[in-house]
């Protein structure tokens, strides 16, 4: 597929890098505002967004969300690494006359950011990761991980057992997506029940979901696969001001992942709440928004 070719949906920009890949990107909120590079969970596109587009504009902010490298529209790139997925960050700011930028990443885009942190310098000024996977071995503990981490060891280890599942697991969401939020709904906490719940949010679930695997599984394979495995990241090195928030009753990612960034990463400060689940960022982005842009 060559996304230069293909009909854009709204407001949806294509950028060419340097080695000749392209990266789609929707901007929301303030276009003069602080910029902010967010990073979707897995599987996940750049119109995983906040239900209320409002937020970001109502704080100052320039929300850019990108789809990473085989999700949505941007094209893939095989054998890819956190540094390859940061050096893609840095040339797009570059493209966009951005110099100095946020990030946040939720879930599955939680490394993606804290590898900005940890290797563009500089350039960002603070780092969210909300309700974020951890490294191998920090996700213990907790209801429903035990899935998570059977996700996981299986990406690692042996990726190929999980293509076809994963493809006629998808399909099927795609088919019914309504039915599939309910069954994902089923097994988590009652604060995520309420979330999917609203009409709003099952109806961007939908959406994401579907432009999200418009290429097939292997993005989603890819990204499992790189973060199931070492991240090879210096967050040690990380000087920049990170704060972390997560659900004490997520069943999706336990919070034992939050903690262990919050010990790696020097001076972060970690926000585990109580009562709320995997999908807390939904209620908590304006106050994400508000400590990125500041």
């Amino acid at each position: 597929m060559d996304p230069a070719t293909s009909v854009l949906p709204p407001e949806t920009r294509l950028l060419e890098l340097g080695d000749r890949r392209w990266v789609a990107c929707v901007e929301c909120g303030d276009p003069l505002g602080r910029p902010v590079f967010a990073f979707h969970g897995l599987p996940g596109s750049r119109l995983q967004q906040h239900p209320d587009a409002d937020l970001a504009a109502a704080r100052g902010a320039r929300v850019i969300h990108v789809d990473r490298p085989g999700f949505g529209l941007s094209t893939p790139a095989p054998g890819r690494a956190f540094a390859a997925a940061a050096r893609d960050i840095a040339a797009i700011a570059d493209r966009l006359g951005i110099d100095r930028f946020a990030v946040a990443g939720v879930s599955g885009g939680g490394p993606f950011a804290a590898a900005c942190a940890a290797l563009l310098g500089g350039r960002v000024t603070r780092a969210a990761l909300v309700s974020s996977v951890g490294p191998p071995g920090s996700m213990r503990g907790g209801p429903g991980a035990l899935r998570t981490r059977t996700l996981f060891a299986l990406a690692a280890h042996a990726p190929r057992l999980l293509r076809r599942p994963l493809r006629i697991a998808l399909r099927r969401a795609l088919r019914a997506p309504e039915h599939f939020i309910d069954r994902v709904a089923a097994r988590l906490a009652p604060d995520d029940q309420r979330t999917l719940a609203r009409a709003e949010v099952r109806a961007l679930l939908a959406r994401d979901l579907a432009e999200s695997l418009r290429q097939g599984v292997d993005a989603l394979l890819a990204d499992l696969r790189l973060e199931a495995r070492p991240w090879g990241l210096p967050l040690e090195s990380i000087r920049v001001p990170v704060a972390l928030w997560h659900g004490a009753d997520d069943r999706i990612v336990p919070s034992a992942a939050t903690r262990h960034l919050a010990a790696a990463i020097p001076g972060a400060r970690a926000h585990v709440l109580p009562g709320l689940g995997h999908f807390m960022i939904v209620d908590r982005w304006g106050e994400i928004l508000d400590w990125l842009v500041q």
